[in-house]
């Protein structure tokens, strides 16, 4: 019998979609990363109609979720719900597997606004039940202008003249994808470079599907677990 991996990734969903499918359109990732980690995924918490990319293929698999509301809900609203809906999950898995260890996170889409948001409350030490992430994975975010100027607000509310997330990231931009401008702001606006590596790849608004561009995702977490290992307090 195999050994369960000692670390784990929190997974987040795109919107309109639920752990299940990021389940499986994460699979070939997860089938070559699971010698290294356990993968937690996430239901966001709020129901919604089906996202991009979610029908045909996955109808039927009502609800569907997403992390943030729509018009009239804040961001601050929304945060609150997403750590409620976090939160569980979490403890519940540390209080199964407390041998484990939760290092990092993936988010696709709308669940990577989520993980960017997080990452930052985290900075702020505003999240202190979230075990500490050491590098996250950022595929097609859907990064608005509100979440900007949420950040920079937030930021100068500390004293800091802007808001840059210090947490190893890999931004996954699709050539294709409608979302590939803010994902790109992200990175300008709201990372330094030498915690922001982007791979490009040849897709729209989806994960990787291609074998060199899985592969060279696969390489680069490993990479980012291997450097946030070393960098961990002891």
């Amino acid at each position: 019998m195999s050994r369960r991996p000692s670390k784990a990734l929190l997974c987040f969903h795109g919107t309109g979609s639920k752990e299940a499918i990021l389940n499986v359109q994460m699979a070939r990732i997860c089938f070559l990363l699971g010698d290294a980690f356990e993968f937690i995924f996430l239901d966001g918490p709020m129901e919604c109609a089906a996202g991009p990319g979610v029908l045909p293929m996955f109808s039927g698999q009502e609800p569907y979720y997403c992390w943030f509301g729509g018009d009239g809900t804040t961001i601050k609203d929304s945060l609150k719900r997403i750590n409620a809906s976090v939160k569980p999950t979490v403890d519940g898995w540390q209080a199964k597997y407390p041998d484990a260890e939760i290092v990092g996170a993936i988010g696709f889409s709308e669940g990577a606004l989520a993980l960017a948001m997080m990452l930052w409350q985290q900075q702020q030490d505003l999240v202190p039940w979230l075990p500490q992430l050491r590098f996250a994975v950022m595929s097609c975010c859907f990064f608005p202008n509100e979440a900007s100027l949420w950040l920079n607000a937030r930021a100068q509310a500390y004293g800091l003249s802007k808001a840059y997330i210090d947490v190893p990231t890999l931004h996954i931009h699709g050539n294709r994808d409608f979302c590939l401008g803010r994902a790109r702001k992200l990175v300008r606006n709201h990372y330094r470079s030498n915690f922001a590596p982007v791979i490009q790849t040849d897709t729209a608004h989806h994960l990787p599907t291609r074998k060199d561009e899985v592969g060279e995702v696969v390489k680069h977490i490993l990479r980012l677990s291997e450097i946030s290992a070393t960098d961990a307090p002891n």
